[in-house]
């Protein structure tokens, strides 16, 4: 196997290391932010209440129906303010599920293609 195969294998993984934990850090500091926005703008709530509300508006397809009409106002207005941050919230969760998968794959490959370990 050739140095360049190594170098270059490596640092594919190195890469999707990275990647997760950019993303990770990503969703945690978006979460903070959007929360105290949330708190600061409504004083009765509270931090959970606040990271439903937040969970929600990152998908608000999947809100049920029966939801609660406080958790119905807060997504909206997190909606209608916080756009960018909700789909910079929304690439960061698609990042957290494809970055470890790909670690997976290449570790698979340089262990089954490529011969190493």
């Amino acid at each position: 196997m050739s140095v360049v195969t190594i170098i270059v294998f490596w640092t594919l993984v190195v890469l999707a290391v990275f990647a997760f934990a950019l993303a990770l850090q990503m969703r945690v500091m978006i979460g903070i932010v959007l929360r105290k926005a949330l708190i600061a703008r409504d004083k009765e709530l509270d931090a959970g209440k606040a990271n439903a509300a937040i969970s929600w508006a990152a998908n608000p397809a999947g809100l049920p129906p029966d939801a609660r009409q406080w958790l119905r106002d807060q997504v909206s207005i997190l909606l209608a303010e916080y756009q960018k941050p909700l789909s910079h919230l929304r690439i960061a969760r698609r990042w957290c599920i494809i970055a470890p998968a790909l670690v997976v794959l290449l570790l698979a490959v340089g262990r089954y293609r490529l011969g190493m370990f």
